[in-house]
Formats: structure tokens, C-alpha cells, sequence
């Protein structure tokens, strides 16, 4: 018996290992069909290769997200009505192959995606749909999906029910940047602590919603609201990859978005901060993650700070005390000694919210 996911309360990255190749082969597919059902949800399922079904399966929950890493022969599966209770919870599905020469195909609401690896394409549980997986593949192949609560996007149902079997191709900018996102995540989920397992959730959502905010932008549906979000998402996802850079700045943001000054203040003051402010609680709680690193215990202070975007120690220094009441050097002490640790993190994590 396989365990069923369900959202986790804590945040916790738990990771669930099965190999299907392991049980006799006339086993295998009865056992595949209930490992879907408890994975998922109920689905029919249908494959060539039913007499001999190879499957490799690794889920993770990632706060409300759950996240499987799938290496599969081909299959289809089908989410029939007589499958869908009433009781079934309101969940989307992201599909996303990663390896294999086939295709995948998402059928729902009388439209259907064929998707190659990077392309994803969102699916409603409560619906009835079909997935094609590994089309034309004689080996295996590898997909990614994402389940997750209609609720966590911050679009509005309606809009999410015109992009079910849409391909979401990927494209360059935001779209390279969120298939490179979610696989990476995939496949290093399981070395997060409970409180980063938290964060990347919120933040693959984040991404994620930009992503579907742009393609419903190409499309005239987007509201003046969602195109805002969209845009602050992909403004923040700029500021994190340039953190290192001490020429960071409102207004180069400003100009490599092709927005004012005056605008880009505007969408961070309507979430309460300000785009300085914003830049050095990023610049912060990453000099915090190096300096609290065994790994980086003999890196100077003033390299830690250099690394991201700090160009004079003694600066840094005095927003860091600022910041939290001890100085760096005072800080890594303290999360290094195993005894404290825990305490401190603890505090710094109040503090900064």
C-alpha cells in the first residue's frame, strides 16, 4: 500500500520512493493502477507495455504542493466521470516532460496540448481529461507534474479554466525561466529543510502564476490587477538573479522593464515595502544562509558580503547590526554552535517578516 499526499501544515519536503520493476511483472500494472489512484487520483489506465510495466515514481510534498518525478514506459490515463466524487478536492495538475523523444498529450475541455520536454500544460482533476504519456516512446521516459490547490494561484478560476490543455511552450524570458525553475526543483527537493520547503512553494507558485499571467496577456484576458502581479513577479525574479551586483538599482529595474521610476515604486509600495527595502531583506537573508554555512566557514565576512552586492564590509556591517542587534561575525558564531542555532534562527526569521 502506498501512502496517499496530502498537504503538509509544516512545509516539510517527505519524499516517497517506488519502483514498479521490482514486483513480478503480472503484479506490476494492477499495482501501478492503485499507485496512481492514491499518487493522484482515481484514472483508468492503459499501456503496450501492461505485461511488463516498468515505472520509476519519487513524490514529494512541498508544503501544499506535491511534486513527482516520474520515470515511466508509455501510458495513457483517463479521469473518467464515474472516477470524480463530489467530495474530490479542487485541484490543478502541471504536466512537464523533461526527457525522451515521444510526446505527451493533455486532452480536456475539448482542447488538447502536445507537449515536448520543457512545455507543460495545466489539467483540472475535477474534470474529466485524458493523458497521453511517452507517445511514440519505446523506452522510458521522464515528466514532472505539480498538484496543487486552485486556491494558491493568485488568478482568478475562471482564467485558469481557459488554459486546461493549453501548451505552455518554453518560450525565452519568463518561460525558459519557469520550466528551468520547476525542474530544478524537482529534482532537489529532498535537500531542503521545512522552512525552504516553505518558501520554494510560495515561490513556484509565484513563478508559475507570472508564467500563466503572461500567456493569458497574449491572450486579452488578463485584468490591469493580474498583469501587475505579473509584472512585480518577473521584477523580483531580476532583482534575485542580480543581487551580487552593487550597481542594482531602481533605476536600471526600471529600464531593463521598460517601466517608470515612479511605477516601479508604486507596485512595491502597494505590498507594503519599498524596491530598496526589498533589494536588502534579499541581500540579507542570503548573507545569513552563507554565514550560518559550515561549508563557508572560512570565508571572510567581507567576501560573503562582496558575493551579494555589498561593496564595502564596514557597510555591510552597520546594516546587518542594524537589521538584527548582533554584528555577522557575532551572527556565525551563534549558527554555527549547534546549542544556539535553532534560537537565533528562529529569532531572525520573526524578525524579518
Amino acid at each position: 500500500m502506498v501512502e496517499c499526499w496530502r498537504p503538509s501544515a509544516t512545509g516539510a519536503a517527505m519524499s516517497n520512493l517506488v519502483r514498479v520493476d521490482e514486483l513480478p511483472a503480472a503484479e506490476r500494472f494492477d499495482f501501478l493502477r492503485e499507485l496512481v489512484a492514491q499518487t493522484w487520483a482515481p484514472m483508468e489506465c492503459h499501456s503496450d507495455h501492461r505485461s511488463d510495466y516498468r515505472a520509476v515514481l519519487r513524490s514529494s510534498g512541498l508544503g501544499a504542493m506535491q511534486v513527482v518525478v516520474m520515470d515511466i514506459l508509455s501510458i495513457k490515463v483517463c479521469r473518467t466521470p464515474r472516477l470524480i466524487g463530489s467530495a474530490d478536492p479542487d485541484m490543478l495538475k502541471l504536466l512537464m516532460p523533461v526527457r525522451g523523444t515521444g510526446s505527451y498529450v493533455v486532452t480536456q475541455d475539448g482542447r488538447q496540448a502536445r507537449l515536448r520536454p520543457g512545455e507543460f500544460a495545466l489539467y483540472d482533476l475535477r474534470r474529466p481529461y485524458e493523458v497521453d504519456c511517452g507517445v511514440g516512446e519505446v523506452d522510458a521516459s521522464q515528466a514532472l507534474t505539480f498538484m496543487f490547490p486552485f486556491s494558491l494561484v493568485p488568478l482568478p478560476p475562471s482564467q485558469l479554466k481557459q488554459l486546461t490543455a493549453v501548451r505552455i511552450p518554453a518560450s525565452a524570458g519568463i518561460g525558459t525561466l519557469t520550466s528551468q525553475f520547476l525542474v530544478h526543483l524537482a529534482r532537489t527537493i529532498d535537500h531542503c529543510s521545512p522552512a525552504e520547503a516553505a518558501r520554494l512553494s510560495t515561490a513556484a507558485l509565484e513563478v508559475l502564476a507570472s508564467r500563466l499571467a503572461h500567456e493569458l496577456d497574449a491572450m486579452g484576458w488578463v485584468p490591469p490587477e493580474a498583469h501587475r502581479r505579473a509584472l512585480l513577479t518577473r521584477i523580483q525574479a531580476f532583482i534575485q538573479q542580480r543581487l551580487g551586483d552593487p550597481e542594482l538599482s531602481p533605476g536600471m529595474i526600471a529600464a531593463a522593464h521598460h517601466i517608470s521610476l515612479r511605477y516601479l515604486h508604486k507596485l512595491f509600495q502597494e505590498q507594503g515595502t519599498t524596491v530598496a527595502g526589498w533589494i536588502r531583506q534579499r541581500r540579507l537573508e542570503a548573507c545569513r544562509r552563507d554565514l550560518a554555512d559550515p561549508a563557508l566557514v572560512s570565508s571572510p565576512v567581507a567576501a560573503i558580503a562582496a558575493r551579494w552586492g555589498y561593496s564595502s564590509a564596514s557597510y555591510f556591517g552597520q546594516v546587518f547590526r542594524a537589521a538584527h542587534g548582533i554584528t555577522p561575525q557575532e551572527y556565525r558564531w551563534w549558527a554555527q554552535d549547534p546549542h544556539h542555532a535553532r534560537e537565533i534562527m528562529r529569532t531572525f526569521e520573526t524578525t524579518v517578516r
